[in-house]
């Protein structure tokens, strides 16, 4: 289970890092760690510190229940999620009615 943990969170890390476009060079730089600490962190063969881990999640914009037992990892639910805690209320509607006519259709 450990190692899946570590797996899950590396991963969970370098899919944020990537879809804003940051190299591992550059969040390192942000959070105050050497690269190559960070390449093991997502790698999955190292846990980052408490204190590295609030750094990251903080800089990549993840919030903490993304990491809760159990949570499957998918990148298009994570997508879709990332652009729903981007969006304000006006934008949800359109979304919330875009999403019930498609599904409505199928």
């Amino acid at each position: 289970m450990i190692a899946e943990d570590k797996k899950f969170i590396g991963q969970k890390i370098r899919q944020q890092r990537k879809r804003l476009k940051l190299t591992q060079f550059e969040l390192a730089e942000k959070i105050g760690i050497h690269e190559k600490q960070l390449s093991r962190i997502e790698a999955g063969l190292h846990y980052p510190t408490l204190e590295n881990f609030i750094k990251i999640i903080k800089t990549l914009n993840i919030n903490l229940r993304e990491f809760e037992e159990n949570k499957e990892i998918n990148p298009l639910k994570d997508d879709i999620n990332q652009l729903l805690n981007e969006s304000n209320n006006k934008e949800l509607k359109i979304y919330r009615d875009v999403i019930k006519s498609i599904k409505s259709n199928l």
